[in-house]
C-alpha cells in the first residue's frame, strides 16, 4: 500500500473536474496541492533483474534501492518509486539471491554465493533446505529452479520489504517466451504481502510454460505427488513454441483474467521471429496474444539498458540486427515509427497500451552504488511507468491500471506524475483520458487538453550542457528536465484484421531494412506544440507547469490520438529528422562531449574526442510517451478496446462468485 504521504484523493477524474470549473493560470494545481497531499499518478517499474538469474544485486538490494528515500546505507541513491514488480527471468539459477555479487562493489554485501554453500542455513529469515525438482547441475553449479526461488526466496523477500517501506510490492516474471524474445507477467492471485500470502500462481505459471525452466517434476505433495501435471517440455522453439506460448496466455486468461498480464519486452531486440529458432516478434504474435488473452495481453514494452548506447549501437541492447538496426530515442522501432507496428495494431482498435521499464541488471563498468552507468539504470532512477493512483492502492491497482491504458512513460523525469491528457466533444464535457473511447458526432470538434509539470531536476550525475543541444545554440544542464515540444500523432481506425485475412502476418526484416515497414499508412505527426506556444507557470518547487489545448474535428472514421514529447528540437543534427522523429540513436555518437566536465568512461573516436555514449547520451536524448485516446463516430460499431474494456468489467462484476479476486478488494471496489 502507498504511504500515507502519498494517498491520493485527487483522482484524474476530479483533476479533470478542477480543471472546468473556471480556476485561473496561476491557482489552477496550487488549490489542489494545498488541499491534496498525493498525485493523480504513481511510478513504478516492472522489469529489473537480482542475483536468483542474470543480475549483479541482492533482490532485497534491488527493491531497497527502488523503493527507498534518501541515501542508500553502503551508498548512492535511492529512488523512491510507489510500487514495485520484481521481474526476473525464469529457468534455474545458481546463486543464492539473498547475496549481491563481488562486481555490484557493495559495502557488506559483495561476495558471490551459491546455493551449495547455503543450504540449511537461515538467512534473512529464510531456510532453504534443499533444491527442488528435477536435479539440475553440480556444487557450485547446482541450481534452484525458477519456480522454488518464486515462492521460497523472492515472495518471502517481498513480504519483508513490504512491511519495511509501506510500498506496493508484487513478485513477477520476465518470461522467456517460447519461439520468441521475452514477455514481462505478473500473476498476483494469492499474493497479499501485507497478509504474507503466497507467489504459488506466479510460481506455477513460470513452471508451466517458461522455455528455459525444463524441470520435469516441479513441487509434490506430501505423497510426493506431482502438484502441477501436464507440463509441456517439448514445444518451446519456433512455430511450435508460439503455439506454447498462446496456450500460456489462454492459461492466465482464463485462470486469472483480471489478476494478471502479458506484456512482451525488448520486441526488436533478436530480430524478427524465426520459424525454427526462438527469437523476435512480428505483428502478428501480438494480434495472437491479444487474440488469446484480451484483458491479460494488453501492450508492448520499450526496452530498458538504456546507457548501453556506444559508438557503434547498443542503446537498450540493441545491436545492429535488432529489427530497426537500433532504438530510436531510446525507444524501438515498433513503438518509436509513426506508422509502425504500435500504429498498426492501434489502428484495429486494439487495446494494446505502450510500457517502459528499466531492465534492470548492472552498471557495466562501474558498482552497484556509484552514480555513473555504461549499462543500466536502477528502477526508478531513469524510467518510470506511471499508472492512476487510488483511494487504496494495492497490487490489483498495478494490474487494473495497466490494462485501462491509463498510464504514460518517462525517461529522465522529463515530465512529473501529474499529467492530464483530456478530450471531450463540443456538445458535452465528458472528458476521456488515456485508453478511453470518446463518442462524437461526424462534424464535431474534440478539444484535447494536455497539462504536465517539468521537475526542477532529475538523478542526472552531470550539470554540465546537453552536447546534443549545444550543437543547436541551446544550453540545458543534463540534470535539469526540460521540455522543446509535443507531438500529438493520429491514425484512423479501420477495424480488426481477423487471423488468416490479408495483412494480419507480416513478414519482417533485421536491421534498418525493418524500419522502412508501414503497418498504418494514415499514422501521422497531426499537430506539433512546441513550448513557447505553451501556457507556463513556475511553481514553488522549482518545476515549471505547462498547458495547451487544441482541437481536431471528427470525420466519420474512427481514428485515435496519442502523444509524445521530446527535450530535442526538429532537425537537430544527428538526432531528429525535419519532422522531429527520432534518428537511430547510433547517430548521437557522431556528437563530442566537449565540456570539462564530460566523464572520463565515455567512448572515443579515433582522435580521442569523447562521444555522446552511455549514461550521457541516456540524459541527453530523452522522450516521454502517452497511451493514446480513441475517438469513435456515434453509431458506429464499438471499438475492439471498448469490447474488451466491458469484458474485463464483466469479469469484475462476478468477483464475489469468483476464486480469481480477493473478497477483500471486491468490498473495497463498492464502499
Amino acid at each position: 500500500m502507498v504511504s500515507s504521504s502519498k494517498k491520493i484523493l485527487l483522482t484524474a477524474a476530479s483533476v479533470s473536474l478542477a480543471l472546468t470549473q473556471g480556476a485561473s493560470g496561476n491557482d489552477r494545481w496550487e488549490w489542489g496541492e494545498k488541499r491534496h497531499r498525493g498525485n493523480p499518478y504513481v511510478a513504478g517499474d516492472m522489469h529489473n533483474h537480482n542475483t536468483c538469474t542474470d543480475g549483479s544485486v541482492a533482490a532485497g538490494y534491488s527493491i531497497d534501492r527502488s523503493v527507498g528515500t534518501g541515501v542508500a546505507a553502503a551508498g548512492g541513491n535511492n529512488f523512491g518509486l510507489d510500487w514495485f514488480t520484481l521481474g526476473n527471468h525464469g529457468g534455474s539459477g545458481n546463486r543464492d539471491c539473498r547475496f549481491s555479487d563481488a562486481s555490484a562493489n557493495i559495502t557488506g554485501d559483495n561476495t558471490t554465493t551459491y546455493w551449495s554453500q547455503t543450504l540449511g542455513k537461515t538467512i534473512d529469515g529464510i531456510t532453504i533446505t534443499s533444491l527442488k525438482g528435477t536435479p539440475n547441475g553440480s556444487g557450485t553449479n547446482a541450481t534452484m529452479w525458477r519456480w522454488q526461488s518464486i515462492e521460497e526466496v523472492e515472495y518471502p523477500i517481498i513480504v519483508n520489504r513490504t512491511h519495511m517501506y509501506n510500498k506496493v510490492l508484487v513478485e513477477g516474471l520476465e518470461w522467456i517466451v517460447p519461439g520468441h524474445e521475452h514477455t514481462d507477467v505478473a500473476v498476483v492471485t494469492g499474493q497479499n504481502p501485507r497478509g504474507y500470502g503466497n507467489a504459488n500462481r506466479m510460481a506455477e505459471f513460470e513452471y508451466r510454460f517458461d522455455r528455459a525452466d525444463t524441470d520435469a517434476i516441479g513441487p509434490v505433495d506430501g505423497r510426493n505427488n506431482q502438484v502441477w501435471s501436464g507440463k509441456d517440455n517439448v514445444n518451446n522453439n519456433g512455430t511450435a513454441g508460439h503455439q506454447k506460448a498462446l496456450a500460456g496466455i489462454a492459461w492466465l486468461q482464463a485462470n486469472h483474467p483480471l489478476k494478471s498480464y502479458a506484456i512482451p519486452t525488448h520486441t526488436e531486440r533478436q530480430g524478427p521471429f524465426s520459424a525454427t529458432s526462438s527469437k523476435g516478434y512480428n505483428i502478428e504474435h501480438f494480434r495472437d496474444f491479444n487474440n488469446a488473452g484480451p484483458t491479460v495481453a494488453f501492450g508492448i514494452e520499450s526496452p530498458g539498458h538504456m546507457a548501453q548506447g556506444t559508438i557503434s549501437g547498443g542503446s537498450g541492447s540493441y545491436e545492429s540486427g535488432a529489427v530497426g538496426g537500433g532504438t530510436y530515442g531510446m525507444a524501438g522501432i515498433y513503438t518509436a515509427k509513426v506508422g509502425g507496428l504500435w500504429d498498426g495494431l492501434l489502428g484495429e482498435g486494439r487495446n494494446f497500451f505502450l510500457f517502459v521499464s528499466s531492465d534492470w541488471h548492472n552498471r557495466g563498468a562501474f558498482g552497484a552504488r556509484d552514480a555513473a552507468t555504461t549499462s543500466d539504470f536502477i528502477p526508478g532512477e531513469y524510467t518510470k511507468l506511471y499508472i492512476p493512483n487510488s483511494r487504496r492502492f494495492t497490487e490489483q491497482s498495478i494490474i487494473d491500471g495497466m490494462r485501462s491504458g491509463n498510464s504514460y512513460s518517462v525517461n529522465a523525469d522529463i515530465i512529473g506524475p501529474d499529467l492530464l491528457y483530456r478530450a471531450r466533444g463540443q456538445h458535452d464535457d465528458d472528458w476521456k483520458t488515456m485508453g478511453e473511447t470518446l463518442v462524437v458526432r461526424p462534424g464535431e470538434r474534440i478539444t484535447v487538453e494536455m497539462e504536465m509539470s517539468i521537475p526542477a531536476k532529475n538523478n542526472s550525475p552531470y550539470s554540465f550542457n546537453n552536447p546534443l543541444l549545444a550543437q543547436v545554440g541551446i544550453k540545458q544542464p543534463l540534470n535539469k528536465p526540460s521540455l522543446d515540444h509535443v507531438d500529438l500523432i493520429t491514425g484512423d481506425i479501420t477495424g480488426v484484421i481477423q487471423p488468416g485475412a490479408p495483412g494480419y502476418a507480416v513478414a519482417n526484416a533485421a536491421g534498418t531494412a525493418g524500419a522502412a515497414i508501414v503497418y498504418n499508412s494514415s499514422a501521422k505527426i497531426a499537430q506539433q506544440i512546441p513550448v513557447t506556444k505553451m501556457q507556463s507557470w513556475k511553481r514553488h518547487d522549482g518545476s515549471t507547469k505547462l498547458r495547451f489545448t487544441t482541437t481536431f474535428t471528427a470525420g466519420n472514421t474512427p481514428f485515435y490520438i496519442r502523444a509524445r514529447g521530446t527535450n530535442i528540437p526538429v532537425a537537430t543534427p544527428n538526432v531528429t529528422d525535419s519532422a522531429g522523429n527520432p534518428l537511430i540513436d547510433l547517430t548521437n555518437a557522431n556528437v563530442s562531449c566537449t565540456d570539462p566536465a564530460c566523464p572520463s568512461h565515455l567512448q572515443t573516436d579515433g582522435s580521442g574526442a569523447k562521444k555522446v555514449t552511455y549514461d550521457v547520451q541516456a540524459y541527453s536524448n530523452v522522450w516521454f510517451y502517452a497511451n493514446p485516446i480513441f475517438i469513435r463516430p456515434h453509431n458506429s460499431p464499438k471499438l475492439l478496446v471498448e469490447k474488451n474494456a466491458e469484458l474485463a468489467r464483466a469479469l469484475g462484476g462476478h468477483a464475489e462468485n469468483d476464486r480469481d479476486h480477493d473478497w477483500d478488494d471486491w468490498r473495497w471496489d463498492r464502499d
